[in-house]
């Protein structure tokens, strides 16, 4: 493949960062993760924290959101957090806000006047967008040893496009392994 490609710079980098299984699906079917706990083992987190102290600001779906919280957990109170909705929602929160407006807007926004990166944390709905107006600098996808053939699929056929290079591949005791993609400049 030709052209060239983003070498990881430190900060304002908009970076999916999303574990799959093998067939490429994020989540089984009727959005079950349990796949996920095939490779979960005590003080592994396959880079997560290292990753999560470079982010400043975090873009989610709203059923990517909802899921979490549905699932007991907090959600990055202590970063900018916009849940990309249809629906415009208050909360009493500070750092988190549902954005039903542009998300290109947002991003060029979030790129100018962040000081870290900006992490997608999903779902497959919003990062196909984000893909597809080439708002995405890179992708750090985690892929788990199995398949599930039903669910949602993160990319057309389980396949990352193609103006995307790989970089890095990490492996895993547990079978787990991450693969660092950066975008293609033509």
């Amino acid at each position: 493949m030709s052209g060239f490609y983003y070498i990881y710079k430190m900060n304002n980098n908009l970076i999916l960062y999303i574990a799959s299984s093998q067939d490429g699906f994020i989540s089984g079917e009727s959005d079950d993760l349990s796949f996920l706990k095939l490779v979960e083992i005590e003080g592994e987190d396959y880079g997560y924290l290292k990753f999560i102290n470079s982010v400043e600001a975090i873009l989610v779906g709203r059923k990517t959101y909802d899921k979490v919280i549905s699932m007991g957990f907090p959600y990055h109170e202590n970063k900018n957090v916009y849940v990309i909705s249809r629906d415009k929602k208050k909360l009493g929160k500070k750092k988190l806000t549902f954005f039903s407006n542009d998300i290109s807007e947002l991003v060029t926004q979030l790129k100018k006047s962040s000081t870290k990166n900006i992490y997608c944390d999903g779902g497959a709905e919003l990062a196909k967008y984000l893909i597809s107006k080439n708002l995405i600098d890179q992708i750090i996808l985690s892929v788990v040893p199995v398949e599930l053939k039903k669910g949602t699929l993160l990319f057309e056929k389980g396949i990352v496009p193609q103006n995307f290079q790989l970089n890095k591949t990490n492996k895993f005791e547990s079978g787990l392994v991450q693969f660092t993609y950066s975008k293609i400049l033509s």
